[in-house]
């Protein structure tokens, strides 16, 4: 049995939300899961990709703890996602 070979444009997201680096760790918990997806890049200047934050990358964080003095009703509002395009080769 032949198995099939799948490339990467048949499973990528065709669309792309990206944040910056000023984005927070809570902000990205809530951007993630809103446009479900389980990693997000980082952009800098003129959209170039400077790193990529996972869901993994997030677990660990102290952040996520009560006494974080960034806690989501002490935060201010959330950064807007950049929607991202895919270029051409």
């Amino acid at each position: 049995m032949h198995a099939t070979r799948w490339a990467i444009s048949d499973v990528m997201t065709r669309t792309a939300m990206a944040v910056g680096r000023e984005a927070s760790y809570m902000d990205m918990v809530e951007l993630m899961p809103q446009w479900k997806v389980s990693a997000l890049p980082v952009l800098e200047g003129e959209g170039h990709v400077v790193g990529v934050v996972s869901e993994a990358d997030l677990l660990p964080k102290a952040e996520f703890r009560r006494d974080n003095p960034r806690s989501p009703e002490q935060r201010p509002e959330a950064p807007k996602p950049e929607r991202c395009s895919p270029r051409s080769a």
